[in-house]
C-alpha cells in the first residue's frame, strides 16, 4: 500500500467503522491521496473506459487491478463496471462478444488482451430480481439483473478488497465498503451477510482462501467461520468453473499456501475426493509440499504450470498403491493380467471419480493417464525398445520432472534418475529449437497480416477510436492461444 494511504490511516479506520455499522459508508479519495497513475493503467483498458463515457454510459475500473495497483503490483487483467447493458456494451464495440448464463458479461478483445466488462448488478436483499434464479440451496444459478447505481453494484461484489472503483473522470478512488482498510491492514472481509453470500455462490470461499494465499492476507473471523458449516456447497458448483478455480489455487505462484489453507478449511478432500488417507501420510504430504513449491518457482520465473501435472501430483499416491495391490493380486493368478491393462483401470477409476468435482479436459485427462503410467515405465531401462520410445515420447520431460522430484524422497531412483538425465536434456534442446521456430513464424505471419490489413483496408473510425476487428487468421490464432493460456491448457 502506497506511503500515502498509510498517511490516512484515521480516514480508513473511521469509514471502516461506519461500514460496520450501516452496512456501508462511501469514502473518496482523491488522486493527490493514492498512488494509481493512467501509466499503469493498459491502453486498451483506458479506450474501453473513454469510449463507454463518449457513449454516455457511467465506467470505473474495478477489482483485482485497483487492489495490485495499490499493493505496488503490475496488473494482470483490467476489468470494468459500467450501467450499460451487454448488448448496449456488444453495439460500441464490433470487437467484443457476450459470454456467460449464469451472468453475462462482455469480453473487448484488442489482440490478445482481453477487457472485461460488467453491467451494475443489483442488490438482492431478500428479494429476487426478474432475471435472478435460486436453487434450493440458495444458490444463485441466473444473476442478470442489472443495477443503476454504483452503490448496487459495490453490495453485490464479494471482498471489499475487489469492491474499490477507480473514476477515470477526475482520478479518484470511491469505496463504500472499507476496502482499503482492510486493503491497508491485510485482511479479506466478505461484503454483507457471510451466510447469505457463500450460499449465493459457493466459489466464494475458495476465492477467499485463494486471495489468503495470494497476497499474504488473514481471513477475517465473520468471513471464515462459515466456510465448514457451508463447504458441501461447493459440490452444487459447475464442475467446469471447479476446474477453473483449482487451476487458479494451483498454477499461479501460490500452490503450496493454497494446499495449506485448504487442509486448514477442510476444502481440500471435496476438490480432491479420496484422498484424504495418501495426503494425511506424512511421507507423501511432504512430496506434495515439495512439487508445490517447486511449481511456484517456476511460476515465479515465468515458466508455465499445467494441470495435468498438478492432477498428477495430487493422485501418484492412490495410483501407486493401487498399482502394488495389483502386483501383489497377481502373483497368486493363474492368467496374470497385463500390468498396462490395470494401470489403464485404476487411471479410468481415478478421473471418473475426480470429474465428478472438477471438470478435466479431455487432453487433460489423456496426459495425467499418460504421466502416471510413465512413472512405471522409467523404470524399464533395460529394454532398449522400451527406452527408445519413451526418449521419443512427447511427454518425456514432464514425466522425469515428476521422477526427479520422486527421487527426492525416494533415494532407490538416483540411478534411474542419472540414467534418464541425458534423454531429458536432449529433449528440452530439441523443445527450445522448435519453440523459437514457431515464435519466429507466428511473429511473421502476424506482421504480413496486419500489413496486408493495413494496406488493403483503412481502419473506420468511430468518436476518434479505431474499431478494432479480427479479421486475419493470425489475429484469431493469437485469440485462441490468449484463452489456451488462461485456461492452462498448452503444453
Amino acid at each position: 500500500m502506497s506511503a500515502l494511504l498509510n498517511g490516512l490511516s484515521d480516514i480508513l479506520k473511521k469509514n471502516k467503522g461506519l461500514v460496520k455499522k450501516h452496512g456501508f459508508a462511501k469514502l473518496v479519495i482523491e488522486r493527490s491521496q493514492h498512488n494509481i497513475s493512467r501509466q499503469n493503467i493498459s491502453k486498451n483498458a483506458l479506450n474501453t473506459l473513454y469510449r463507454l463515457r463518449q457513449g454516455g454510459y457511467q465506467a470505473y475500473l474495478v477489482g483485482g487491478c485497483i487492489r495490485d495497483m495499490l499493493l505496488g503490483k503490475v496488473p494482470k487483467d483490467f476489468d470494468i463496471s459500467t450501467n450499460a447493458t451487454p448488448e448496449q456494451v456488444h453495439r460500441l464495440f464490433r470487437n467484443s462478444r457476450i459470454i456467460g448464463r449464469r451472468f453475462k458479461i462482455v469480453h473487448v478483445v484488442f489482440g490478445q488482451e482481453i477487457i472485461e466488462v460488467t453491467t451494475f448488478r443489483s442488490a438482492v436483499n431478500g428479494n429476487l430480481g426478474r432475471n435472478q434464479i435460486q436453487n434450493d440451496d440458495g444458490m444463485l444459478i441466473r444473476d442478470n439483473s442489472y443495477g443503476k447505481t454504483l452503490e448496487e453494484d459495490a453490495t453485490r461484489r464479494d471482498f471489499t478488497i475487489n469492491a474499490i472503483y477507480y473514476d477515470i473522470s477526475n482520478f479518484t478512488l470511491i469505496d463504500f465498503h472499507g476496502g482499503l482498510y482492510d486493503l491497508n491492514h491485510g485482511i479479506i472481509d466478505i461484503i454483507g451477510d457471510p451466510h447469505t453470500r457463500y450460499q449465493e455462490d459457493p466459489v466464494r470461499m475458495i476465492r477467499a482462501v485463494r486471495f489468503s494465499a495470494k497476497l499474504g492476507f488473514k481471513i477475517s473471523k465473520r468471513t471464515a467461520d462459515p466456510i465448514k458449516t457451508h463447504s458441501a456447497l461447493l459440490l452444487n458448483v459447475s464442475n467446469a468453473r471447479m476446474f477453473d478455480e483449482v487451476n487458479k489455487l494451483f498454477l499461479t505462484g501460490h500452490g503450496l499456501q493454497s494446499f495449506h489453507k485448504l487442509r486448514d478449511f477442510g476444502l481440500f478432500n471435496l476438490l480432491f475426493p479420496g484422498l484424504d488417507g495418501f495426503i494425511e501420510n506424512k511421507d507423501y504430504q511432504a512430496f506434495v509440499e515439495y512439487s508445490l513449491a517447486s511449481s511456484d518457482q517456476r511460476f515465479a520465473q515465468q515458466k508455465r504450470n499445467m494441470p495435468h501435472f498438478l492432477y498428477t501430483i495430487m493422485f501418484l499416491g492412490k495410483f501407486r498403491s493401487q498399482m502394488i495391490k495389483h502386483y501383489e493380486l497377481n502373483e497368486s493368478r493363474i492368467h496374470q493380467v497385463a500390468d498396462d491393462v490395470i494401470a489403464d483401470e485404476i487411471c479410468q477409476e481415478i478421473l471418473a471419480e475426480q470429474n465428478a468435482v472438477t471438470a478435466l479436459p479431455w487432453q487433460v485427462s489423456a496426459d495425467i493417464r499418460k504421466l502416471l503410467k510413465s512413472q512405471n515405465e522409467l523404470l524399464n531401462i533395460h529394454d532398449p525398445n522400451a527406452v527408445a520410445a519413451m526418449a521419443d515420447s512427447n511427454i518425456l520431460r514432464a514425466s522425469f520432472d515428476i521422477f526427479k522430484l520422486r527421487g527426492k524422497f525416494e533415494p532407490y531412483l538416483s540411478p534411474y534418475i542419472r540414467f534418464w538425465q541425458p534423454y531429458y536434456d536432449r529433449s528440452s534442446q530439441r523443445a527450445e529449437q522448435r519453440r523459437a521456430l514457431l515464435n519466429k513464424k507466428e511473429e511473421q505471419n502476424f506482421t504480413n497480416a496486419k500489413s496486408k490489413q493495413k494496406k488493403n483496408k483503412p481502419a473506420e473510425k468511430n468518436g476518434g477510436y479505431k474499431r478494432e476487428k479480427a479479421t486475419s487468421r493470425a489475429e484469431r490464432l493469437a485469440k485462441a492461444r490468449a484463452w489456451r493460456a488462461a485456461m492452462h491448457l498448452d503444453p
